[in-house]
C-alpha cells in the first residue's frame, strides 16, 4: 500500500498548491499563508486525536527531543524555506531546486545507513529530476534569471526537504503516523508564532481566506502529510521521494483541467519521464521496500 499512499499525498500537495498560486495572485504573502496551513493542520489534528483517538496525543518524554527536531527543523524548515524562496525566484525553478534534496537523500540511505541502492533507484532518481526539469518548464531561459539570496534558499529548502523525509522515515518506525504529526505541527506552530512576533508579520482579518486556508491545511496538509509518513513505515526514503515527484504531474493536471492552462509539449514530455521513473523505481520494489513494524 505504501506506493499508492505516495501517490494520493502527492496529489493532495498538487491540489493544495493550485489554490495556493491563485491566492499568491490575489497578494497574500507566501509567509502567511504557509503559517495557516500549519496551524489549520496542528488544531484540526488535535482536535480530531482528542474525541476520536486521546491515547495518541500521550507519548513518551524520551520522544519530545526527536519530535520537537522534526516539527522546527523538518515541517517548518521546509514550508518556510519554500515560501521565502518562492517570494523571489520561480515556483517551477524553486520546486525543482527543492527536489535535489533526493539525491541527499539516497545517498545518506546508501553511505550512512549501508543499505544498498539498486541501479533501478539511481536511474529512476535521474530520470525523475529529468523529467521534473520539463515538467516545470524550467527549460525557458527567462526562469534562470533569478538572484543569489533566492538560489540559496532554494537550496536550504532542498536540504530541509531531504530531512523530513529522513527523519520521518525513523520516526514512522517507532511512532503513530498522527501522534508523529501532532507533535510536528505543534513544534512548527510555535516557531511560526515566534517568527510573527519577531518579524512583526500581519495576519489577514478577512475570515474567508482563514476558511480557506483552514480546509488547505486539513487536505492538503494534514492528509497529504499523514499518508506520506504511513508510507514510509513500508517504502524506503529513497523510493517515497521519487515517487512524490508525481506532485507537478499532478498539478499540470489539475491546472489544465481545472483552470485551463495549457501544457506545452516539453512539459508533457517531461510528466511521461516522470511517470516512467516512477515505474521503474516500482519495479525495483525489493529495492525500494522495508518490513513493516509494529506500533506500540
Amino acid at each position: 500500500m505504501g506506493y499508492p499512499l505516495v501517490l494520493l499525498s502527492a496529489f493532495l500537495f498538487a491540489a493544495g498548491g493550485n489554490v495556493v498560486k491563485a491566492l499568491f495572485k490575489l497578494g497574500y504573502s507566501p509567509l502567511v499563508l504557509a503559517q495557516l496551513r500549519i496551524w489549520s493542520a496542528f488544531i484540526g489534528l488535535f482536535l480530531s486525536l482528542l474525541v476520536i483517538r486521546p491515547s495518541l496525543l500521550r507519548v513518551d518524554r524520551r520522544q519530545l527531543p526527536a519530535l520537537a527536531i522534526f516539527g522546527g527543523v523538518g515541517l517548518a524548515g521546509v514550508q518556510l524555506s519554500y515560501y521565502l524562496t518562492i517570494a523571489r525566484i520561480n515556483i517551477a525553478v524553486a520546486l525543482l531546486v527543492q527536489y535535489l534534496g533526493l539525491v541527499a537523500v539516497t545517498v545518506f540511505e546508501r553511505y550512512h545507513r549501508r543499505q544498498a541502492v539498486g541501479r533501478q533507484v539511481w536511474a529512476a532518481l535521474a530520470m525523475v529530476l529529468i523529467g521534473a526539469f520539463f515538467a516545470v518548464g524550467a527549460y525557458q531561459p527567462a526562469l534562470f534569471r533569478v538572484n543569489l539570496p533566492g538560489v540559496m534558499l532554494g537550496l536550504m529548502s532542498a536540504g530541509f526537504f531531504a530531512f523530513y523525509i529522513l527523519r520521518a522515515s525513523t520516526l514512522a518506525r517507532r511512532l503513530d503516523t498522527w501522534t508523529i504529526l501532532l507533535y510536528g505541527f505543534g513544534a512548527g506552530s510555535v516557531l511560526w508564532a515566534a517568527f510573527d512576533a519577531v518579524s512583526g508579520t500581519a495576519l489577514p482579518t478577512d475570515l474567508r481566506i482563514w476558511a480557506v486556508m483552514a480546509l488547505l491545511g486539513l487536505i492538503g496538509t494534514l492528509l497529504a502529510h499523514g499518508l506520506f509518513v504511513m508510507a514510509l513505515r513500508t517504502v524506503r526514503p529513497s523510493a517515497a521521494g521519487i515517487i512524490a515527484t508525481a506532485e507537478p504531474v499532478f498539478a499540470g493536471l489539475i491546472a489544465y483541467l481545472v483552470l485551463g492552462d495549457r501544457l506545452q509539449p516539453l512539459q508533457i514530455f517531461g510528466a511521461a519521464v516522470i511517470v516512467a521513473g516512477i515505474i521503474a523505481v516500482q519495479a525495483g520494489s525489493r529495492d525500494a521496500a522495508v518490513p513493516a513494524p509494529a506500533i506500540q
